[in-house]
């Protein structure tokens, strides 16, 4: 029981640290270059990338098996599939509060499986579910920012922007324990629990981190130079941890 509590903590932490990070550095950083945001969206989409493919995917298929891990990826990669459908997360630039809260609710949404995520790899070793937490919080600062950034510009007050850009983090504590719960069951239920955090990572990372990083103009050297740092530091997470 004192795991699960630590578990749900940390990922609750992670969550809440990230996003409200985030919104709190639009606070003081009063207006965000593109090259700065594309560099954070690429270093965070290749640390991403790299911790499901060097961690979760395999740690995946060790603790059940190839099928199992197969099956989780594809419903992790369903799941944010359908909810990409019915929760786009475009600017629109006349509705900047619109967007700032659709924003949120993606965020929120996204954060459920990547709290799975440090939940089942808190049972793997506390070493890899602790690595996971620092690269969803990482994650989730460009997130955050990008969230207060349409709301700020939809005319809101910094106390709101904070308040705003936490509350985003709390699924990922709801799913820490979720993924808690679901991975003592049985080592297959915990191998799906994996995948399907991996395919889910995979799809934010493939689909809109990355793509997000070079959407700006002039600034596709920032956003490779972000995707190679993320990566060679994900593997180091990885390595030391």
């Amino acid at each position: 029981m004192e795991q699960i509590l630590m578990t749900t903590a940390v990922g609750l932490l992670a969550g809440m640290l990230g996003t409200g990070l985030g919104g709190a550095s639009i606070i003081l950083w009063r207006k965000p270059d593109d090259k700065s945001v594309s560099l954070l969206l690429g270093l965070t989409g290749g640390m991403m990338l790299s911790i499901v493919l060097v961690d979760l995917i395999p740690a995946s298929i060790e603790h059940g098996s190839f099928i199992a891990a197969v099956i989780g990826v594809f419903l992790g990669l369903l799941a944010l599939d359908l909810t990409a459908y019915y929760f786009k997360l475009e600017k629109m630039e006349d509705w900047y509060v619109q967007t700032g809260i659709l924003l949120g609710i993606g965020i929120s949404l996204h954060n459920f499986p990547e709290g799975l995520a440090i939940g089942a790899g808190y049972l793997v070793t506390t070493e890899l579910g602790f690595g996971l937490a620092v690269i969803m919080a990482l994650h989730n600062f460009p997130e955050g920012l990008s969230m207060a950034t349409a709301l700020k510009a939809g005319g809101w007050s910094s106390s709101k922007i904070l308040l705003a850009t936490v509350l985003p983090g709390i699924p990922m504590g709801l799913g820490a324990l979720t993924g808690s719960l679901l991975g003592y069951i049985s080592p297959i239920v915990l191998a799906i629990t994996l995948g399907f955090a991996g395919g889910a990572m995979l799809y934010i990372t493939v689909f809109e981190l990355i793509p997000s990083a070079y959407n700006f103009r002039h600034t596709k050297g920032r956003a490779t130079v972000g995707l190679i740092l993320g990566l060679i530091a994900g593997i180091l997470i990885t390595i030391l941890l």
